[in-house]
């Protein structure tokens, strides 16, 4: 499903899993601090979209495409409630692009 970056709480993944079930943390994949390539690989190998507000992901959508999906989010820096309604508030445009094959991009 959804692979949050470090720029995001882990704490995030309790609070959207029952609109979300099977997301990871990146701290809950063991790729807590490792570079952004790697967390792209490990996106890219287990069907999972990567959610971050790291510009990095969009020069990297932009130079291998997708799979991975990226939902990135450009909230700025925003209390944990804020980012949590975000995704909640687009759960149904997040669904709809992660079923969308042709989309590698979601700006939120």
């Amino acid at each position: 499903m959804l692979l949050l970056d470090e720029n995001l709480s882990p704490r995030l993944i309790t609070r959207i899993e029952p609109q979300f079930p099977k997301s990871l943390h990146v701290i809950h994949a063991s790729l807590d601090n490792s570079p952004d390539i790697e967390l792209w690989s490990f996106a890219k190998a287990n069907g999972l979209a990567i959610v971050s507000k790291d510009k990095d992901f969009l020069s990297m959508l932009e130079a291998f495409g997708h799979p991975p999906k990226l939902i990135f989010l450009k909230i700025g820096n925003v209390k944990l409630a804020v980012v949590e309604r975000v995704l909640i508030d687009n759960q149904q445009t997040i669904h709809s692009f992660l079923n969308d094959e042709d989309k590698g991009l979601l700006e939120l």
